[in-house]
């Protein structure tokens, strides 16, 4: 029996110290949370700090840029993830220097917060808008906004208006992008 526990002491060790000496790609930073210098901030997002040696080493430096689009049809749970996961992907991207477009394709009812007079969604405005200022694209269903009779002047003016989000969808896959869609 001693030498069972012995073993899995002896294990854990070994595990804890290949963990420390892991190459991390946040170098000069502490063993544990830190994040890399240079951070981004953006509105309702805290920081998650990610451990030494928990990263992707260098696959996203040699296969950059990292390319998404998201499609985002609800302007409740999906819009507030689908922000939420584009804000962590440049927080983590950016300041390791790793270039990424990301788009967002808003159909359905998720053009109403592209709405800039919509009261019922202006609290997504200081995130898009920072987003945007981080260079991730909005575009809006036209087919959509007629379909909620929603005008195209109402729309933020840093959003592009595209002939249907769908095909939106569709072309950026082709184009290489990884699609993601939020559900709840």
């Amino acid at each position: 029996m001693k030498n069972i526990i012995f073993a899995f002491l002896l294990f854990g060790l070994s595990m804890n110290t290949a963990y420390s000496a892991e190459k991390s790609d946040m170098p000069n930073m502490p063993n544990m949370p830190n994040m890399p210098r240079g951070s981004i901030e953006f509105p309702t997002i805290p920081d998650i700090p990610v451990p030494r040696g928990m990263g992707y080493d260098d696959y996203f430096k040699t296969n950059q840029p990292v390319k998404l689009v998201f499609g985002v049809s609800d302007p409740g749970h999906q819009l507030k993830e689908s922000l939420t996961n584009a804000a962590y992907t440049i927080k983590y991207l950016k300041p390791r220097g790793i270039k990424y477009e990301i788009q967002l394709v808003l159909y359905g009812r998720a053009v109403l917060p592209a709405n800039e007079f919509n009261e019922e969604y202006a609290g997504y405005s200081t995130l898009m808008e920072a987003l945007n200022k981080q260079g991730v694209e909005f575009v809006i269903c036209n087919n959509s906004l007629a379909a909620l009779d929603q005008s195209r002047g109402d729309i933020y003016p840093y959003m592009k208006i595209i002939p249907a989000g769908i095909l939106q969808i569709v072309k950026k896959q082709m184009q290489g992008y990884a699609y993601i869609h939020n559900t709840k």
